[in-house]
């Protein structure tokens, strides 16, 4: 059982993780983008920090959503709209509750992608960050209705997200800045990608050790 409590210390965990890869994101979306994936990261993540010192809700989903609200007010960029759209999507898919199971991501993660479907139009293959989140859930929910444990299934949804990540690198950018290059995106790892999977890979690492220490 995860209450909000446990959400807020994971998120403040995940954001200072995330914040700690800018540089490397700035950098890689400068190949085939214009770089400001690094100052979206570094602003987005700070304000989620100081929105998640003292937050205002008990209720994880309006958690979740505000999160969205908070990162793309102090970086309306592109990735900084979809991010948003997937907070909200999976705040709205826990709306009302100040507890969730294990077994409940799986269904707030569906929000997630949906938020961000929605908002950006793109599917998997598109080379977005899509490639990285999909397969992840879908690990997750494939082996948590195996009967896997938590932890095993986390793990599993940490792999194919690596995997999706990485499966970006032969793709053609369809969607964005990066798609104005078409061919000289052939080759690249998706930047989006893999700032995804910078978010995915603390909230999985974090919440592990609270499973496993039962904190």
């Amino acid at each position: 059982m995860l209450t909000t409590t446990d959400i807020v210390a994971i998120l403040k965990e995940v954001s200072a993780d995330f914040e700690s890869h800018s540089e490397e994101l700035r950098q890689l979306d400068a190949v085939i983008g214009d770089g400001d994936l690094g100052v979206t990261v570094e602003l987005g993540s700070k304000a989620l920090r100081e929105y998640l010192a003292s937050p205002d809700e008990a209720n994880i989903g309006q958690l979740l959503a505000k999160c969205g609200l908070q990162f793309n007010k102090a970086s309306p960029s592109t990735f900084g709209t979809l991010l948003a759209s997937a907070f909200m999507g999976a705040g709205k898919a826990a709306m009302g509750k100040e507890e969730i199971e294990i077994a409940d991501l799986g269904l707030i993660a569906d929000g997630a992608v949906d938020g961000i479907q929605k908002r950006g139009k793109a599917e998997v293959g598109d080379k977005t960050m899509l490639d990285c989140l999909v397969p992840a859930v879908e690990a997750f929910k494939k082996e948590l209705a195996g009967g896997a444990t938590p932890e095993v299934a986390l793990k599993a949804s940490l792999t194919a997200a690596e995997e999706g990540m990485k499966a970006t690198i032969p793709m053609m950018s369809k969607h964005g800045r990066a798609s104005w290059h078409r061919e000289k995106t052939i080759g690249v790892q998706d930047a989006g990608a893999t700032a995804m999977y910078y978010l995915i890979e603390p909230f999985v690492r974090h919440l592990i050790s609270r499973i496993e220490t039962g904190a």
